[in-house]
């Protein structure tokens, strides 16, 4: 398998795991289309699908850690940098890597204790650990109220993947929801 191949499963996987989820995404399908055999997969992927799967969910968390460190360098207030967050690193105007990142928090456990350890742990450095520690800063220099930072990330987090990015004014949306984050996070 060449890397181009190699690449071509990967993206193929992703597209079907993003879709139907682990259980759904199945070797047979991605060998399928990238025009192999099922057992030239296992032979560049060893573990086969968990191989995989850990791959491109690490390829994933990386490009969203990219998204996101560049969201948090945004210049601006809270309410700018948290707007470029959700623009920028968390909500998709496809919705595919909103579905991707629900399935992949879904799929950690039906994974091999070392996979799902690697994948928290990539998840956690790349994702929750920045924005948790600008949360913090923003605490430190009273913008929120003193509350547990990574409650805090978490919520916005929670909040940010349901922002409508497809609709008219995706913008809106995000404006809206900072605010109402930042109503119940801020000082009193």
């Amino acid at each position: 398998m060449t890397t181009d191949t190699r690449t071509r499963a990967m993206t193929v996987y992703a597209a079907h795991f993003a879709a139907h989820g682990y259980r759904g995404a199945s070797l047979e399908a991605v060998a399928r289309e990238v025009g192999v055999r099922k057992p030239t997969l296992y032979h560049h992927f060893p573990g086969g699908k968990e191989t995989l799967h850990q791959l491109v969910a690490l390829d994933f968390i990386e490009r969203r850690g990219r998204d996101l460190r560049r969201a948090l360098d945004t210049e601006g207030d809270l309410d700018t940098v948290l707007r470029a967050v959700i623009t920028e690193a968390v909500s998709d105007p496809t919705g595919a890597d909103t579905s991707f990142d629900q399935h992949l928090f879904d799929s950690l456990d039906l994974l091999e204790d070392d996979v799902r350890t690697t994948i928290r742990t990539a998840y956690t450095a790349a994702l929750l650990t920045p924005l948790t520690e600008h949360l913090r800063t923003a605490i430190t220099a009273g913008e929120l109220a003193d509350r547990d930072p990574a409650l805090l990330c978490n919520a916005f987090l929670h909040l940010a993947r349901a922002v409508d990015m497809t609709g008219p004014d995706p913008e809106q949306g995000a404006r809206a929801l900072v605010s109402l984050f930042l109503d119940g996070a801020r000082t009193p």
